[in-house]
């Protein structure tokens, strides 16, 4: 009887142990997957509290859904991406894979691809609470991959990330659709091949657009590349924008296009050394209807057909630093590489810019794909457009 209570004593000690070294390897207060008490993403967010952190172990999730109502949560990839793939009509509440009702949540090295609802409007993540990071995720073959409400209290963050697909017939889906809150911040993120509505919606009131690549490349069919629909203070910096040959509408950024008396009372557009790109045959690179909108255009190279900007009699329009270049300046326009050729235009074109409201335009990273960065280092004077020349690179 010693002896059996003895290998008992060992078994459970060497369990315990195992169990240990596996939330360590996991570093997160819960662990999910095939080797912890969690098996599933929704077992979490129904164990979890205020405060704590999730670590799902890589690994595909098969139609697994869940809302998170607690606050302050971090939730993260461990060792890869965790995927949440959906059937058709698999979701929560109806609305999404992740239904997010707290605030403060981050979530980093997920992938939510499949979300397809009844109403047509489902996301990936459809944020319900305030104040979202999201660094290192993957939204593929959404509705929406990311959809939120009003709350003028709510700053939406999200970096690195890729967003492939998207929309739905009826212009009630997009690449990303964020709703009326007090910011949208977009860094180092690849938008790419929208079937219908926008690669990137957003009625913030303020919204920091930064080296992204945000483009239809081939045969994608977005509408608008960038729709700010409300206005706001929009700044746009060193961007690489495309329209590809099958769009909806022809402008690759509009601007205040549903701006109304109740919108943002603030109406001014920023764009600074982005790289645009129109591959269609006729096209507006910006498109401004409402009268009082101040528009400023720094710094940018403009590649193929179309008027730079349009807007209604009294819109403002200050223009400098920019230039317009042939494809063939480009490194490989039918690849969708725009570093700039020797001898181009571009070159040491950049003018001097200002500082606004303490947010300095000038640009200071460049974007590196797959949806990564890297410090903008300018020999010289500034070139125009999103990436600076560097010699003996071509």
């Amino acid at each position: 009887m010693r002896l059996l209570r003895n290998a008992l004593l060992i078994a459970l000690a060497a369990f315990a142990g195992s169990a240990h070294a596996r939330a360590e390897r996991c570093g997160a207060d819960l662990c999910v997957g095939p080797g912890f008490a969690l098996k599933h993403p929704s077992d979490a967010a129904a164990r979890a509290k205020n405060g704590q952190s999730i670590g799902i172990a890589a690994g595909t999730y098969k139609n697994d859904v869940a809302v998170f109502r607690q606050n302050n949560l971090v939730i993260r990839g461990i060792g890869g991406y965790a995927r949440l793939r959906v059937d058709s009509g698999v979701s929560a509440e109806g609305k999404a894979i992740w239904v997010i009702k707290g605030n403060h949540t981050t979530i980093e090295q997920i992938e939510f691809s499949g979300a397809h609802v009844a109403d047509k409007n489902g996301a990936g993540i459809r944020l319900e609470g305030a104040h979202l990071k999201l660094r290192r995720c993957y939204f593929r073959d959404n509705e929406n991959g990311i959809l939120t409400g009003k709350n003028l209290g709510s700053d939406v963050v999200i970096e690195h990330s890729e967003f492939f697909g998207g929309g739905e017939p009826g212009g009630s889906a997009h690449g990303i659709y964020v709703g009326e809150v007090r910011s949208l911040t977009l860094r180092f993120n690849y938008f790419h091949h929208a079937r219908f509505g926008h690669l990137v919606k957003s009625r913030a009131h303020t919204n920091y657009i930064l080296y992204n690549r945000i483009m239809d490349e081939a045969d994608g069919q977005a509408s608008y590349a960038i729709d700010l629909p409300n206005g706001g203070l929009g700044i746009v910096v060193g961007n690489l924008i495309q329209q590809g040959r099958h769009h909806e509408n022809d402008a690759l950024i509009a601007f205040g296009a549903e701006r109304t008396r109740e919108s943002h009372p603030v109406q001014e557009l920023y764009v600074v050394n982005n790289t645009m790109v129109n591959d269609a045959e006729t096209g507006r690179f910006i498109f401004a209807p409402y009268p009082s909108t101040k528009i400023t255009l720094v710094n940018n190279v403009f590649a193929g057909p179309g008027t730079r900007y349009a807007t209604h009699l009294g819109g403002q329009a200050i223009e400098y630093g920019n230039v317009s270049l042939e494809r063939n300046e480009f490194a490989d326009a039918s690849a969708f590489d725009y570093r700039l050729r020797a001898r181009s235009k571009a070159i040491n074109a950049g003018a001097a810019l200002p500082t606004l409201n303490a947010f300095d335009l000038k640009p200071k990273f460049e974007y590196v794909h797959k949806a990564r960065s890297a410090p903008r280092k300018a020999r010289g004077p500034l070139d125009a457009g999103a990436l600076e020349f560097v010699p003996h690179a071509r």
